[in-house]
Parts: structure tokens; sequence; C-alpha cells
């Protein structure tokens, strides 16, 4: 008696990695409207970009804050991994998933000017609009949150700087 296997083939699944900015200004976060959606829950969105398979050093950082700069006249500081978040690939993106890491980071230099051809409008969202309950995407309000506690406990974490008194008589 001879026994049919069956062989399943299996095709690999597909991810593409989306990187985010989260720019904080003051106690706002620019939020942008682009004309092409990356991030999951509705038409607002953060500067950011799908990462190709290219190679080289620091190509997250260096092409997050490209991104920054082209679409929105922006100039940053440190960029710090705050959060990610997966969702399911957009149709027709050729990706099952998507995996998509948000970097916070601090507002350095420029003025606002987004680019016409690609962000329909960007404002600078202050952060109690962002984490009222079902203003935005809750993704969106984890990653201020946490970006908030990671300033804190960094300032916390700041040496105290002795104060030198010169001219004082006691």
């Amino acid at each position: 008696m001879t026994s049919m296997h069956t062989v399943e083939q299996t095709v690999p699944a597909t991810f593409q990695v989306g990187v985010f900015a989260l720019i904080r200004h003051r106690d706002a976060y620019l939020i942008v409207r682009p004309y092409t959606l990356l991030l999951p829950g509705g038409d607002q969105g953060l500067p950011g970009l799908l990462l190709g398979l290219s190679g080289g050093q620091n190509l997250v950082e260096m092409n997050l804050r490209r991104v920054i700069r082209e679409h929105v006249k922006l100039v940053v500081s440190d960029l710090q991994l705050i959060g990610s978040h997966t969702s399911r690939g957009p149709q027709g993106s050729g990706a099952d998933a998507r995996l998509n890491m948000i970097f916070g980071t601090e507002y350095s230099a420029g003025i606002l000017a987004p680019d016409p051809e690609l962000i329909g409008a960007a404002d600078w969202i202050p952060q109690q609009v962002l984490l009222e309950s079902g203003a935005y995407p809750e993704w969106l309000a984890s990653a201020v949150r946490e970006f908030e506690s990671t300033q804190a406990t960094a300032v916390r974490d700041e040496p105290t700087q002795l104060r030198l008194r010169f001219g004082r008589r006691r």
C-alpha cells in the first residue's frame, strides 16, 4: 500500500518596516496629514517613511532625519525609540504585515513648511488634546505617554550642577 503525502508549499510572509518621528515642541506634537497614509487609525500621522532593503550605517536615523527635513522643513534633536506597533499591510502594498517604529525627538530648528505635494496639512497639537480618549489613535497616545515618561526620567537622572558663588561673604 502506498501512501500519498501531501506536500504543502507555504509562501513566506512578507513585511515592511515603517519609521516615524514624534516631534515635540514645548507642550505640543507635530501631527501631519499625508496624502499617502502609512499609519493606521485615520488620516493623521507622523513624519516618516517605509524602509527599503538597502544597507548602510545609521540607515534608520539618516533616512528619518532626511524625510523630516524634506517633508516639513524641520531639524530635530536625538532620536530615541519610544514605541512600536504592528498592523496589517495595506492592500496592494505587497506586504502581509508592517512593523511601525516610533522615535521621539525634540524640535531643534526650522520653520514648519509642509511639502504641498506630500502633506495636506501639518500642525502642532497640544499634548492634552492628543491624550483625550478617542481623539487620536491609541498608538499615538501611547507613544506620547512613553515619550513624556522617558523625558521626565532623563531630567531626574541628570546630575545636579554645583553652583559656584563668587563674591559672597558669609
